[in-house]
C-alpha cells in the first residue's frame, strides 16, 4: 500500500478527530474514505476520457475507473465508448502476423 500525507490546520484536525470518533474509525480511515468517495465520479470520467484519446486501453481504463467489471461494461455501453488503437500498434501487429511462416503449421499435402 502507498501513503499520502498532507497538512491541515489545528481546527480542521479537531473537527476530523471528532467526526472519526463519532463514527468509530481512525482519522486516517476517515480521510481515506472521504478522499475515495470524493474522487469516485472523477476517476470514471478520467478513465473514459483517456480511453477515448487513445492514451490507455480498455483494461487500464477499467482499473482507473474503480468500477466492477459489470459496472464498467454498463458504463462503456452507456457512453458508447470505443477503444482507440494507435495506427503504429496496428501496423506493428500486422508486420508480426505477416512474418509468421504458416507452412510449419500446415499439414503436408503429400501426407494425405
Amino acid at each position: 500500500m502507498e501513503q499520502l500525507n498532507f497538512r491541515i490546520s489545528k481546527d480542521e484536525k479537531r473537527v476530523i478527530e471528532a467526526i472519526a470518533a463519532e463514527r468509530g474509525v481512525s482519522t486516517a480511515e476517515l480521510a481515506r474514505r472521504s478522499l475515495l468517495k470524493e474522487i469516485e465520479p472523477i476517476r470514471v470520467d478520467l478513465a473514459f476520457k483517456l480511453l477515448s484519446e487513445g492514451k490507455i486501453g480498455r483494461k487500464r481504463a477499467w482499473t482507473i475507473s474503480g468500477l466492477s467489471h459489470n459496472e464498467f461494461l454498463i458504463e462503456w455501453t452507456r457512453r458508447g465508448a470505443e477503444e482507440q488503437i494507435p495506427d503504429e500498434f496496428i501496423e506493428k501487429e500486422l508486420d508480426i502476423a505477416r512474418s509468421i511462416d504458416l507452412k510449419k503449421f500446415m499439414r503436408n499435402q503429400a501426407d494425405r
